[in-house]
């Protein structure tokens, strides 16, 4: 295969490279938990060198094979950024499981939905994070679901009902060595991580797919960020992303593991909480969302400390200016289907992304391609309107850190595999256009119209415009995303109260908390209007929808 001949996939597992750094560096700091780890979660901080984090990992995963977790078995994730998180995940995959990581913000009704989905065995959590009870809600979707056979406590102390973590590290010498798992064919080709899409199908809703991703997948992954940021071995890096997702994973934990340096995780309050703990561990790169971006370059000035920053953004790269003399690169993530990362070249502007092929450092011309790019402009159907004139169309990607495979219980559950197209290409769902300047880079517009997201987490608009009329009791409902002057997107609900209905937009947001779905698919304003725009189809007009709700 291509991607062996270029070294960017090989035959080393993710657990085995993290037991390499251990061998070649035991006494260097691992990870580390942000100081006031206390005020927002369970347990004291702590510090783990190589070494201790592989003896932690050897035991979990000892003591998770002891159970009868078989190979290929798939363990939910629902963790915050700590340093016993990222244990926890490599002790999975030092087992041979399949780790399904879970964003913190999704509620009952998401998870039982998505773990009846992949035919997860266990769930692995935290007693809480700034009081939301993880615990708690992981051991109410295990009473829903049958199939959940464990549900594990990390991170300290954990409600009852739940296996505690903690103790076993306290027993964790006396445990047996966790044999090793037997593989056909290349370890590194097994699937690593399961992780949840939504795809946009021409003509219909938006539709749930499994993106599984091999451990070949992810080094490449780790790769497009580690060269690009230059990021050195023994690096330290900060990150307030929770170890899931192609952001929390691939521009914090990858980068963290292939380069052995050192991964400070943590939960700040605010903006000067993180640039303090930058300062505190003389940190080289921070890991920011573009919302944050910014006002941590500025914060890091008055703290007199530097850090080159890895600015997150999702499928529309956000216009944050930085201040001159910033050092910054983009990572731009693409749902679960590829992340690009770009350094800025003028601090004031996001970077580009190219069409075509990719590789990095984006310096260097010989460097391997980790992912290509095209746009797949749909033809018209007799009667449609033309295709747009600028080249606007889908975003299609393939290469090293793109997933291909079929999910192994997708004729079971009924998901999708990743919708391809010829010669490898995945469809995104993301929309974009060439740069009429540079006609070699591409500008993202956002996603199909059925889509939306908030906070880097996917969801289906149109289940959202029935379920806030139902709830509402609403004439009509829709869902409208709307995007700030910084290119930050916000949820509305746009509803059409019924005559002589009183409009209660606190108790309409009070009632759809109570179904149980994330703070992500709740509305940030909820707006009257007289009717709902509508096509001839019934599909909602949300593009016009959303000018109309921004004039107001």
């Amino acid at each position: 295969m291509a991607h062996l001949a270029t070294g960017v996939w090989g035959r080393v597992t993710l657990d085995q490279v993290l037991r390499k750094n251990a061998a070649n560096a035991p006494d260097r700091l691992a990870l580390a938990d942000f100081a006031d780890r206390s005020d927002w979660t369970r347990g004291e901080p702590e510090r783990l060198t190589y070494a201790a984090l592989d003896r932690r990992v050897e035991a979990l995963a000892a003591f998770f094979s002891g159970l009868g977790l078989k190979p290929d078995t798939v363990v939910a994730c629902q963790l915050p950024a700590l340093a016993d998180s990222v244990a926890v995940l490599f002790g999975l995959l030092r087992a041979g499981l399949i780790a399904a990581p879970l964003p913190l913000a999704l509620r009952e009704a998401e998870i039982t939905e998505r773990l009846d989905a992949l035919g997860a065995k266990g769930i692995v959590t935290v007693a809480e994070t700034v009081g939301e009870p993880h615990g708690e809600r992981m051991l109410a979707v295990a009473a829903d679901l049958f199939q959940i056979r464990f549900v594990f406590g990390a991170g300290g102390p954990v409600p009852d009902g739940l296996i505690p973590l903690y103790r076993l590290y306290e027993e964790m010498d006396r445990l047996p060595p966790m044999r090793d798992i037997a593989r056909k064919g290349n370890a590194a080709d097994h699937c690593a991580t399961v992780a949840w899409s939504l795809d946009l199908p021409a003509e219909a809703g938006a539709t749930p797919a499994v993106v599984p991703r091999s451990h070949n997948h992810w080094i490449a992954t780790g790769l497009m960020t580690l060269l690009e940021a230059q990021i050195g071995t023994g690096a330290v890096i900060v990150s307030s992303l929770a170890p899931s997702g192609l952001a929390g994973l691939g521009a914090a934990v990858l980068p963290w593991l292939l380069s052995a340096g050192t991964l400070v995780l943590g939960l700040p309050a605010s903006v000067d909480r993180l640039a303090e703990e930058v300062a505190e561990h003389a940190a080289d790169h921070v890991v920011v969302p573009a919302l944050f971006a910014r006002r941590l370059s500025e914060r890091l000035d008055a703290h007199k400390a530097s850090a080159n920053l890895l600015v997150v953004s999702g499928d529309r790269l956000a216009e944050v200016e930085l201040p001159r003399g910033t050092a910054a690169v983009d990572v731009i993530t693409l749902g679960e289907r590829a992340l690009i990362a770009r350094r800025r070249r003028d601090p004031a502007a996001a970077a580009l992304i190219p069409l075509g092929a990719i590789g990095a450092p984006s310096e260097t011309a010989i460097a391997p391609t980790l992912v290509e790019t095209q746009l797949r402009v749909t033809p018209a159907r007799p009667g449609a309107p033309s295709p747009a004139r600028d080249g606007t169309g889908e975003l299609m990607v393939r290469g090293a850190m793109v997933p291909e495979a079929t999910w192994p219980e997708a004729d079971r559950t009924g998901l999708r595999d990743r919708p391809r197209e010829g010669d490898g290409w995945v469809r995104t769902g993301i929309i974009a256009r060439p740069d009429p300047e540079r006609s070699r880079n591409l500008i993202l517009t956002g996603r199909g119209s059925e889509i939306g997201g908030t906070g880097g987490l996917e969801f289906d608009l149109t289940v959202l415009d029935a379920l806030f009329r139902d709830v509402g009791d609403f004439a009509d409902a829709a869902a409208v995303p709307l995007r700030d002057e910084d290119g930050f997107e916000r949820l509305a609900a746009a509803v059409v109260p019924k005559p002589g209905a009183a409009f209660d937009p606190e108790g309409f947001i009070a009632a759809l908390a109570e179904h149980r779905i994330g703070p992500h698919r709740l509305p940030h304003v909820v707006l009257p209007v007289p009717a709902i725009a509508r096509a001839p189809s019934g599909r909602v007009m949300r593009a016009g929808m959303a000018s109309h709700l921004m004039r107001r």
